[in-house]
């Protein structure tokens, strides 16, 4: 789908939303001078003066469910409009980005925390809200919810145009959605319930569940090229970070080099808007982080322009940093990579370099190249050194595609190489927490719940 039909479909979803909302407050209305119109009926004698034509712009979901179109549509923004946000999120809680003044900067703190904007939003918060009660983790959920309602609704045989449900384009397509927002929302949580239900899933189990859907999408005949490659890649993600790295290379060496799996946005409306450009660019209240600030490369003095930045493009909204705002992401239309044939070689990468340390270093020359670096890495890497360029190199040419959140988490378990922060601008304690936990409100709302007591 083009950017101009996706962001077209998604105004007339957002305009219909409009004008439902109209259609409730002419009905509140009608409701008040109903029994008024009835009485001139009876005294009037007229006959069919109460014969209304019903509202054609009134949608009722239960008698006038989504069709199939509007349901992949919903689904993919919701997708989509989860991403940047959980990005920004992550980044905050990973090290890649940080609050320049006294403006929501909690995130960063990394304390056992189950209030606040983790939980916002799930009785009513939007994507408009800029303050600290930006639901993150009800927008997961949403868009966790919308593609297992689209999977569901497909399966059930709602749609007679499609005529092998579980073989199909649509239903693999909301299969890689699904599988990749289990991805985010199990990086970013130790412990999590769907549905509003329990049990607590796990990490772990989420990166399981991620992988049933992602072999779905691939299982699925009707699947697209595209979504394929999607699916290859988002499995080739679960299976190293489930510690399985010659699963996860034998998929990563299925996708190709040029692949690229995109969240797109527009300026057409403020919910439209990439925030990540938002934060940096658009409003000056956050920065990427020290970590990624002025990187030269291999320590030297030429500036790495993998993670260049732009001072200041609007006065900070704070006096603890300037704003060093990504220069990869340069607009608001900016799409946001989910995934690509990039992180796929460094996948590979990882995998080789303790047992074919010359197929590595030149994996890694090959990533520079396609990033714009010419010059290659030293020839005599090798070992945890070469390791540890790997870590270093997938973290700046990744920084801002989806990998950071969970690539810190696995570094510190896998190899106990800690890249999470310990300081913040604000100069206030950071602590020790590496993922988040279940919010207060499930806790309060699913009787029984066991989950973590910390």
């Amino acid at each position: 789908m083009s950017n101009m039909n996706r962001e077209s479909l998604e105004m007339r979803d957002i305009m219909m939303k409009g004008q439902e909302i109209k259609t409730r407050k002419r009905g509140r209305f009608a409701a008040s001078i109903l029994p008024l119109v009835v009485t001139m009926a009876v005294m009037t004698g007229c006959e069919g003066i109460l014969d209304v034509a019903a509202d054609p712009h009134f949608v009722d979901a239960s008698t006038n469910p989504a069709q199939l179109n509007e349901t992949l549509v919903g689904a993919q923004v919701d997708m989509y409009f989860i991403y940047d946000v959980w990005m920004y999120e992550t980044n905050m809680f990973s090290g890649g980005m940080a609050s320049v003044g006294q403006l929501r900067y909690t995130q960063s703190l990394r304390q056992v925390y189950r209030e606040g904007g983790q939980a916002g939003g799930l009785t009513g918060g939007t994507r408009d809200r800029r303050g600290p009660a930006v639901g993150y983790y009800a927008f997961l959920q949403q868009a966790l919810y919308s593609s297992k309602k689209a999977q569901e609704r497909i399966l059930a045989g709602e749609f007679e145009t499609i005529t092998d449900p579980s073989g199909s384009a649509e239903y693999a397509r909301v299969s890689v959605y699904r599988g990749f927002e289990l991805i985010w929302i199990s990086d970013f949580y130790c412990e999590f319930v769907l549905n509003g239900a329990g049990p607590v899933i796990t990490s772990a189990q989420g990166y399981a569940l991620a992988k049933t859907n992602f072999n779905a999408a691939l299982a699925a005949a009707g699947a697209s090229a595209a979504d394929k490659s999607a699916a290859r890649a988002g499995l080739a993600r679960v299976e190293r970070l489930l510690g399985n790295d010659a699963t996860a290379a034998s998929h990563a060496s299925q996708v190709a080099a040029d692949f690229k799996y995109e969240a797109t946005y527009s300026q057409n409306t403020f919910t439209q808007t990439n925030h990540v450009w938002f934060r940096t660019w658009g409003f000056g209240e956050h920065t990427i982080a020290t970590a990624f600030q002025g990187l030269k490369l291999d320590d030297g003095t030429t500036d790495d322009p993998r993670t260049a930045t732009t001072t200041n493009p609007v006065p900070p909204r704070g006096d603890h940093s300037n704003v060093y705002a990504p220069n990869k992401v340069p607009s608001g239309a900016s799409p946001l990579i989910i995934t690509s044939g990039i992180e796929m070689h460094f996948i590979i990468a990882e995998s080789l370099y303790a047992t074919n340390p010359d197929s590595a270093r030149t994996i890694l020359n090959t990533i520079r190249s396609k990033r714009g670096v010419t010059e290659t890495v030293s020839a005599s890497l090798s070992g945890t050194a070469l390791r540890d360029k790997i870590i270093d190199e997938r973290r700046r040419t990744l920084l801002l595609e989806g990998t950071l959140m969970g690539d810190t988490r696995l570094y510190k378990t896998k190899y106990s190489v800690d890249k999470f922060h310990t300081s913040i601008p604000q100069g206030l304690a950071v602590g020790s927490m590496t993922c988040r936990l279940v919010p207060q409100r499930e806790i309060d709302n699913i009787p029984g719940l066991v989950y973590t007591s910390s």
